[in-house]
Parts: structure tokens; C-alpha cells; sequence
């Protein structure tokens, strides 16, 4: 079946550019230059977020560091401005928030890794030219151990991006070519430096981290972030809350909160505190699912049917769907016993589970779908009773009748504003109505949602052609759904059919099936020159 959208921009709106990459970008000398600015054209290689590809080339990085003398530990202020790189985006979008770093490696007077980080800013990425962040400023510590001139020299430079609700980032590691871009001269004594102390054992994401720690700045400000365990991409938004407290006497205490595990994987790290004046780090390991193997104990291993009782398990990782069903003497899954809990920040979760079927011996779970996750526990269901009553058996019957598959959606028109003509081209955005896909057919057979689209016209007959429109889909599975679905390319629209979003059989599962929900992110590329109107257009969803 198909449903219609039209597409409207009413008057044809100002636009501009920019991806979910946010990409530093390409410049044109391979040659190393050094200058008494600060600057250097090193060759960079970019890997791009969301499996777009990676690029490789020249870039320039100009730094300028203040003041030229530091006591050891003290603080060091860089102004950086990175020219055009490698890395390219295949669309537009406008105004997208971004956060830049450059990371700097030491040598002479001290050795180790320092990270200039800038404000989170709005950058706009055009498609398939190079993107330039504006420049940037920020402050980083020499080590207190350093002494002498010490030399930096740029290592990596990196983004971070927030677009279609996520974060993305953008290394690019300098590769060849590079060089120092200044020196800074550290002497005398810094005083007593700043010590921190975090866990030994692993700690896991979304949840608070101790921190304690003396000889810091008296009532000063602790603010923590996260680096790699060589110390570079340093990430103050890897901790989503901080408790932290330095009291009269120098000595830190209290909490920082790590972030959800899809934005702090696991892995070795170190934590750094900074708190304006001083600065120190300690290594932290993070791991989702701590030490041991999951495991889920019932409240009771036998009952008649009717019974209630309560599951509980630990050792998931966090904020994940568990699925739990009750199996029979064959090992075959009996789908009305199914529960679906969710396990809490800590990995643990607890449920109740109704006994409802005489052939149960056993109740099964895993986490999200993972046949590596998969534990089971005996369940024996009794006849209950007692004395010398005699017993009596009813045959309960029902039938369930397969469903339809079909969709519904938010909205059925796009609206992508006005622009005014002035000879340039224009891009406009704009997003899709959430279309949501109901599959209740009880199959295992997938299902696939595509869009054609005709050209806009106007009043007057004027077109603007279809393949003008450019979409990047998103697709999710509701809570309960079985099956994972995966959103189509990033892709112009037209004539051919482009895939929104799609699942696939799965061979593993008796059935997929319940509640999809996609959209998608719209540019507009409007040409320099076109006939003013209210142009219009169809975009037809079709799904099979």
C-alpha cells in the first residue's frame, strides 16, 4: 500500500549548509612550512562519522601560544585557527553545533600530550566543499614536572557534532609534515601540584564516578573530562554531571557522572580535573558490563500456573532491553509467557513473570536479541492442592489471526519556507513527518519503506527537477518490537525509488513484527535562477 506527502516550500526559503560530520578541511602545500606565526601544513587523514568514509590530505593549523613564560604547571593559552581540510560532507546543513580541539604532543623541557579546546559554535557544511571552523581559543597546563624550553607540535585535530540527535566526531591525526608550532619556557618552581585519585576498578557509564584528591586552588571550581588513555581528545561532555567540591583546605571530593555507554564505550581513559588554575589526571577504566558473566536468579523454581513470580538479573549493560520468555520440553519459545524489562544504569533489572503455561520447564533470557547473552533457569509448574481430592483437566482454545501490515504518519506536507531570488543557488531544510510502519502479520518475511518524488511546479508551470531534494533517513524500533530495521542511504530523490526504511528476514526469529518509526532530514538545493511561484511537489512513500 502507498501513501502520498506533498512537499511544499512556499516561496522558496534562505538556506545553507552543513552535515553531521563537521569536518576540518583540505589546504595545498604538502611541503612543511613552519613560520614565525605558528604555522604548519601538515597531512592529515580524517575518518568520518556514520561510515561516510575517511579522506586524506593537507591542512593548515596556525597556533599561537601566551605567555612565552610559565612556571611548571602553569596555565598556557593557544589561539588556533585550522584552515580547509580533507574531509568533505555529501550534504548541506545549516547552523550545526559544533565543538572543536586540537591536541598538541610536547618534547624538550617535558614530554606528554596537551588538548586545546574551543566553545561549542554553529558551523555551516556545504556538500562536497571543504568546511572551515572558525577560530577558536582555549587553555591547557604545562606539566608540573616540566623545565626548559618546552616545544608543541600538532598532533590531531578533532570535531564533535550534534545533528538528528546524536553526537559525532571527526578525528584527523596528522600523518606527515608536521612541525613545532612555538615554545614555551618554563622556570622556576610551580609549588606543590595538584593530586587526583579515581577508582581502580572499573567503573560504568551513566553513573557516578568518586573523585577525591589534595593541594588544590581553595574554593575553586572542579570541572572533570575525559581523555584517551594517551591523553588527547580530551571531553569535558563525556562527564553529563559533576558533584565536585574543593573546600578551604585544597581538598577535592565528591562525584562526576560519566555519560550513557553510547557515548562513552568501553575502554581505558584518564580522567583529568581542571579547576582553573591547577590540573591533574588519574586513569580510569570504563566497562559497561562489569566483571562476571550476566546472570538472572528467580524468586521461586516452581509453582502452579497462575503463579507470579519476580525475576531479577545483574551484570547487563545499561539501559537495555532484556526479553524473557518461558520455554517447553523442546526447547520452543511460548511467546504469550514473554516480558520485555529494561535494564537500569548499574546493569540490573527485575520484573515479574507470570506463570500462565502448564508446559513450562524453563524461562529464558537475553539482552537485546544477542545469542551470546542468552541464559536460561529451570522452572518446575506444579498441580498444587492436597488430601485425597480427586482432579479434572479443560481444554482452553483460542485462534490468532494474522494482521496487516500498513503505516501511518504525522504530517502529509513538508514545508521548506521562502527564499528570495539573487542569482546564487540556495539550499533549505526542513524534516519528514514521522511515518510509523505497523507489521502485525506474525511473519518472519521483512518489509521495506522507499519514496519516489516528482519535480516541483508552480502556478505557472515553471519545475524545479525532483532530484533536487536530498534526504538522510533514520529509522528505530519501538519498545516490544521484534526485528531491527535499517535506514536507507543518504540519497536525492527522483523517479527511482530510494529506501527510507527497511527489515530484513531474520533467520534466527520465528517471526518480526510490531511498531517502526522513521523519518528523515530534507535539503532543498534551489537554483540561482528560476521563475518566482509557490512551487509544489509529491513525494509518494510505498510500503511492501
Amino acid at each position: 500500500m502507498s501513501r502520498q506527502r506533498r512537499c511544499v516550500p512556499r516561496r522558496l526559503a534562505a538556506g545553507a549548509a552543513g552535515l553531521v560530520l563537521v569536518l576540518t578541511g583540505g589546504g595545498a602545500a604538502q611541503a612543511l612550512i613552519v613560520s614565525p606565526s605558528g604555522t604548519v601544513s601538515p597531512v592529515v587523514h580524517c575518518v568520518l562519522p556514520l561510515g561516510q568514509g575517511e579522506a586524506t590530505g593537507p591542512q593548515d593549523m596556525t597556533v599561537e601560544l601566551s605567555p612565552s613564560t610559565v612556571l611548571p604547571g602553569g596555565k598556557v593559552h593557544a589561539k588556533v585557527t585550522l584552515g580547509p581540510g580533507p574531509a568533505l560532507s555529501p550534504i548541506s546543513i545549516t547552523q550545526v553545533p559544533t565543538t572543536p580541539n586540537l591536541d598538541l604532543t610536547l618534547s624538550g623541557g617535558a614530554t606528554g600530550t596537551v588538548t586545546v579546546t574551543g566553545p561549542e559554535v554553529p558551523v555551516d557544511v556545504e556538500a562536497g566543499k571543504p568546511t572551515v571552523i572558525p577560530p577558536f581559543e582555549g587553555d591547557f597546563f604545562v606539566p608540573q614536572n616540566a623545565s626548559g624550553p618546552v616545544d608543541f607540535t600538532p598532533l590531531r585535530n578533532l570535531t564533535r557534532t550534534k545533528v538528528l540527535g546524536g553526537t559525532y566526531e571527526t578525528p584527523c591525526d596528522v600523518v606527515s609534515g608536521s612541525g613545532s608550532i612555538g615554545t614555551v619556557d618554563v622556570q622556576g618552581s610551580g609549588g606543590t601540584p595538584a593530586s587526583l585519585v579515581a577508582p581502580t576498578g572499573a567503573v560504568r557509564p551513566n553513573t557516578p564516578v568518586a573523585l577525591t584528591g589534595s593541594d588544590w586552588t581553595p574554593g575553586g571550581t572542579a570541572v572533570p573530562s575525559l581523555c584517551s588513555a594517551a591523553g588527547t581528545g580530551c571531553d569535558p561532555a563525556k562527564f553529563s554531571a559533576s558533584a565536585l567540591t574543593i573546600d578551604a583546605a585544597g581538598a577535592l571530593a565528591g562525584t562526576a557522572t560519566l555519560a550513557p555507554a553510547t557515548d562513552v564505550p568501553d575502554g581505558d581513559y584518564l580522567v583529568k580535573v581542571n579547576d582553573g588554575t591547577k590540573e591533574a589526571t588519574a586513569p580510569l577504566t570504563v566497562k559497561a558490563v562489569a566483571a562476571g558473566e550476566r546472570e538472572f536468579t528467580l524468586s521461586s523454581s516452581s509453582g502452579p500456573v497462575g503463579s507470579v513470580i519476580t525475576i531479577t538479573g545483574r551484570n547487563y549493560r545499561p539501559d537495555q532491553w532484556i526479553n524473557i520468555v518461558g520455554l517447553n520440553a523442546d526447547g520452543a519459545t511460548l511467546d504469550d509467557t514473554a516480558v520485555y524489562p529494561q535494564s537500569t544504569p548499574d546493569g540490573t533489572f527485575s520484573t515479574e513473570f507470570t506463570v500462565s503455561d502448564p508446559t513450562l520447564v524453563a524461562i529464558q533470557a537475553d539482552e537485546g536479541g544477542d545469542p551470546a547473552t542468552v541464559r536460561t533457569q529451570p522452572f518446575t509448574v506444579t498441580t498444587g492442592g492436597g488430601g485425597d481430592g480427586t482432579t479434572g483437566s479443560q481444554t482452553l482454545h483460542t485462534s490468532v489471526v494474522p494482521g496487516l501490515l500498513s503505516m501511518t504518519q504525522a504530517g502529509d506536507t513538508v514545508q521548506f519556507g521562502s527564499v528570495q531570488l539573487d542569482g546564487d543557488a540556495h539550499t533549505l531544510n526542513s524534516a519528514l513527518n514521522k511515518v510509523t510502519v505497523h507489521d502485525a502479520r506474525g511473519v518472519n518475511t521483512g518489509w521495506s519503506l522507499t519514496g519516489t518524488m516528482t519535480a516541483f511546479t508552480s502556478g505557472s508551470g515553471a519545475t524545479i527537477p525532483a532530484d533536487a531534494v536530498g534526504w538522510v533517513p533514520v529509522c528505530t524500533a519501538q519498545p516490544g518490537s521484534v526485528g531491527t530495521p535499517v535506514a536507507g542511504s543518504p540519497a536525492q530523490l527522483g523517479g527511482a525509488a530510494a529506501t527510507l526504511c527497511g527489515l530484513a528476514p531474520d533467520g534466527s526469529r520465528q517471526f518480526t513484527g510490531g511498531n517502526f518509526d522513521a523519518g528523515a532530514a530534507l535539503t532543498l538545493q534551489v537554483p540561482g535562477m528560476a521563475l518566482p511561484g509557490d512551487y509544489s511537489a509529491t513525494l509518494t512513500l510505498t510500503l511492501l
